[in-house]
């Protein structure tokens, strides 16, 4: 499916900051599908994402709920036909995300929106297992992510092309860059003495930590790296 310029996000919270997006579920939220995600290489996270049409526009809706550990290989679609049962006993609390214009079609919404709310979460979430259909089947939600992959995998390859200076700098350091995702002038790596990434402009030759506080070129960077080694 290609996307054309009618499709506008008009607001978006996909990190739940706006606690008025933190509610009940509207009760005629249509469910799209369920899926599994591993949540920044640490956790399982189970998610079943939901559309609603509003006057206003089509709103993506998602309830989620931590894989216990004993779960990790249930749940596959010819076990779980029924949406309904994945989250039983929640309390229907859900996060609204993302809100559109209306389109032609609530199918077309549904993936624009999904497509769209994994991009935004790309390298934070990473999906890994299909779980149930609902208005979207398994073969909508891998159109999806070979999308998202294919942007990733062409990215990656131009950006390792035009290797620049604080790149080389991160390597010698053995920070371990990772090339770009979506975003394709920044680069990600290990924040020297520490278990959290740190980020790279590869094209303003720039790094930064929000959690460190720290940001420079590749010579600060440097500096900074030597810090963590006393």
């Amino acid at each position: 499916m290609t996307w054309n310029q009618s499709m506008e996000i008009l607001s978006s919270d996909v990190w739940n900051k706006d606690a008025d997006n933190a509610t009940t579920l509207p009760k005629d939220a249509v469910a799209l599908c369920a899926y599994r995600l591993l949540v920044q290489g640490i956790l399982d996270m189970d998610e079943i994402a939901y559309i609603h049409s509003t006057p206003s526009g089509d709103e993506l809706w998602m309830i989620a709920e931590e894989t216990p550990d004993e779960d990790t290989e249930s749940g596959s679609v010819d076990e779980k036909t029924d949406l309904d049962t994945l989250f039983q006993g929640q309390s229907k609390q859900a996060m609204r995300v993302l809100i559109m214009k209306h389109t032609d079609s609530v199918f077309r919404s549904s993936m624009f929106l999904l497509s769209q709310y994994f991009d935004a979460v790309c390298g934070f979430y990473s999906p890994v297992k299909f779980l149930t259909e609902g208005l979207l089947f398994r073969h909508d939600y891998e159109a999806i992510n070979q999308r998202q992959n294919d942007t990733i995998r062409k990215n990656q390859t131009s950006a390792r092309k035009r290797v620049t200076k604080i790149i080389k700098v991160a390597t010698q350091l053995d920070l371990h860059p990772q090339a770009p995702l979506l975003n394709r002038e920044i680069w990600s790596a290990q924040c020297p003495g520490t278990g959290h990434q740190l980020y790279i402009n590869a094209r303003k030759n720039e790094f930064g930590c929000g959690y460190c506080g720290v940001k420079g070129d590749h010579e600060q960077l440097r500096e900074f790296a030597k810090t963590r080694k006393k």
